[in-house]
């Protein structure tokens, strides 16, 4: 009974602590298997429509892609076999108050920045340990490896 009890809970929590933390992205396009590891450490499967949140992990498998619409308007495409986490998102344009903080792990993705870059150019960084970047103007494309 207790065990029925404690997955009631965390069923009830779970999504009520997601829906506390506003979403700083909408996936707009889905194809193949691509799944997300929430701050609580669940990891779900996208697909259009759903949201992102601050520290979440995204991964795709081979032949996936996803794409991304930050609420700044950056605009992500994370190809296959890719690994990018949203480590620090603030989008506050009223206050000037601006960050997009991410990590490319591997994989490849392109980027067409939004606002947070023209509001404060220093405010947008993507990390990578080992990466490959070209950059035209405010789109970008940057492969990591492992």
């Amino acid at each position: 009974m207790k065990k029925y009890f404690a997955l009631g809970i965390w069923f009830i929590v779970t999504p009520l602590l997601l829906l506390a933390s506003p979403s700083v992205a909408l996936v707009k396009s889905v194809q193949g298997d691509v799944s997300v590891t929430h701050a609580d450490h669940t990891t779900v499967s996208l697909k259009q429509g759903d949201r992102i949140f601050e520290k979440d992990s995204i991964k795709t498998a081979s032949n996936s892609t996803i794409g991304l619409v930050f609420e700044d308007n950056t605009l992500i495409s994370i190809g296959s076999n890719a690994e990018f986490l949203v480590d620090e998102y603030l989008f506050d344009p009223a206050n000037k108050n601006v960050k997009f903080k991410s990590n490319l792990f591997k994989g490849i993705l392109a980027c067409k920045t939004g606002l947070i870059p023209k509001i404060n150019p220093d405010a947008m960084e993507i990390k990578a340990k080992t990466a490959t970047i070209g950059i035209r103007g405010t789109y970008f494309v940057a492969e990591a490896k492992e």
